[in-house]
């Protein structure tokens, strides 16, 4: 069976790793790392475990946290 190329999609771009998140985020790879130990940042913040890898879904990502600010406020 021949393998075959997915074309990349402007959706699968709305998946981060850490560092990528903290450099869009402008937080601390630390902080986001930390944030999800505490369960801070979960599933409805978009933050998804692949295997032993975390993405996360920028999208949902910046409407759960990045609007509300980094104190959890409005």
């Amino acid at each position: 069976m021949p393998d075959v190329q997915v074309p990349r999609s402007p959706e699968s771009r709305d998946y981060l790793n850490i560092s990528e998140t903290a450099d869009r985020s402008r937080l601390a790879v630390k902080t986001i790392y930390n944030w999800i130990s505490l369960g801070r940042l979960g599933p409805r913040e978009g933050v998804c475990h692949v295997g032993r890898k975390v993405v996360i879904h920028w999208p949902t990502f910046e409407a759960a946290v990045m609007r509300r600010g980094t104190n959890g406020v409005a």
